[in-house]
């Protein structure tokens, strides 16, 4: 397992070949599930709430002490006692349902880190399938760009073109050239971002498909907020009205029950005489009353604000989740109203021109600035094509994601 974290750490730093291993979305987010680490501390979370159930009822020690002294008469007697403080079944069960609601939070938690791996995995293959379709166009790009330095340099040699025209096609063909390895580096960190979310120690890489705009999910005007998100709210509250109680629980009485053994020396109230070889035994009960009370007082106060705050983060969660949703909402459709124009109109026209610009530059009907300025606009306009794509598959998984559990 550590050389294959090697592995991914030589990738990142100094990029160098390592295998990459074509991945499904849905088996990178089944592999993440098993190996995330955020994963496996919500797991671990449960389990430790799991075993702080036991530790609801807890005794105070039990108290043995000891007496020597003359305690009765002239004589020296010797006492033993045993006592135990208990509290009240209030006591104990308010305690055993805060650790069971804090329980029930640490599932909540486990299925909302999933949530949110999900999305994180979904973002990342999504930029992913973008890279290969932007490494599509630089390529072509670069291709016909190295088609017409080609032109250029022979033109020059035979004098028919100066030099400017040549020092632009190795201009254009140079971007290109530097573009595409700076998408292979950005493409680098994406793949590190996705094998570190699967964290298996392999590297991963998307499967090869056509890039188009994914599914979304029948909108609703009426959005009430993410249900696994609300209900993690909805539990905190829960947790802060079982300390309420457990707190108020705490002024309740405590019983003290015990056990003394003494000896006498001397007569006793029957006109016997005892040499201290003979024990005595009593019993008692006492009641704990907190008396004294205003600092536990002042701890309740201080846990209905807690209350308090608790009702507040589930409002201001129910707000944000609904603006994140109208506002993802607002911008996909802005994108989607771009998208719909690019595939009516735009890519058709793009092409048209590209084809246009070269026949016309090749047949000797436009000069080279010409045809720069044409070829530059067609790919600008398939390139923010690609890129207005990327943003509204973002927006989609957003919301997707807002309404999913």
């Amino acid at each position: 397992m550590k050389n294959k974290f090697l592995k991914i750490t030589m990738f990142l730093i100094f990029g160098i070949g390592f295998s990459q291993t074509p991945i499904s979305l849905e088996t990178a987010i089944d592999k993440a599930f098993k190996n995330n680490l955020n994963i496996k501390s919500g797991t671990l979370r449960i389990d430790y709430q799991n075993k702080m159930q036991k530790s609801a009822v807890i005794i105070d020690p039990l108290n043995i002490s000891a007496e020597i002294g003359q305690m009765n008469s002239f004589y020296v007697d010797n006492k033993f006692s045993v006592s135990q403080t208990i509290r009240l079944p209030k006591f104990y069960n308010a305690q055993k349902t805060v650790l069971m609601e804090e329980y029930k939070n640490s599932l909540l938690h486990l299925d909302l880190q999933k949530w949110q791996l999900k999305k994180e995995i979904s973002l990342v293959y999504n930029e992913l399938n973008y890279f290969n379709e932007k490494k599509k166009l630089l390529k072509k790009a670069d291709s016909i760009f190295t088609q017409y330095f080609n032109r250029a340099d022979l033109r020059l040699k035979k004098g028919e073109s100066n030099l400017l025209e040549k020092a632009t096609a190795e201009n254009l063909r140079s971007q290109a050239e530097m573009q595409l390895k700076s998408l292979e580096k950005d493409r680098e960190i994406s793949i590190q971002k996705l094998s570190f979310l699967i964290n298996d120690g392999n590297l991963y890489q998307n499967e090869n498909a056509n890039y188009g705009i994914l599914n979304l999910e029948n909108l609703n005007a009426e959005y009430a907020g993410n249900p696994l998100v609300l209900k993690q709210l909805e539990q905190e509250k829960n947790i802060q009205n079982a300390k309420l109680l457990a707190e108020k629980a705490k002024l309740s009485p405590s019983l003290n029950l015990g056990v003394n053994s003494m000896t006498m020396k001397g007569n006793g109230a029957d006109e016997k005489y005892y040499n201290a070889t003979h024990r005595f035994q009593s019993g008692f009960v006492g009641v704990g009353i907190p008396v004294f009370n205003s600092a536990q007082k002042s701890v309740i106060e201080a846990q209905k604000v807690n209350q308090q705050i608790a009702e507040n983060n589930y409002q201001l969660g129910l707000i944000n989740l609904k603006n994140q949703y109208l506002q993802n909402l607002r911008q996909f459709q802005k994108l989607n109203d771009e998208i719909s124009y690019y595939q009516k109109t735009g890519l058709q026209n793009s092409e048209s021109i590209l084809k246009t610009a070269n026949n016309q530059y090749f047949n000797g009907e436009i000069n080279y600035l010409e045809w720069t300025l044409l070829v530059t606009q067609a790919f600008e306009i398939q390139n923010k094509y690609i890129d207005r794509l990327k943003e509204t598959n973002d927006k989609i998984i957003e919301i997707n994601s807002l309404k999913s559990e």
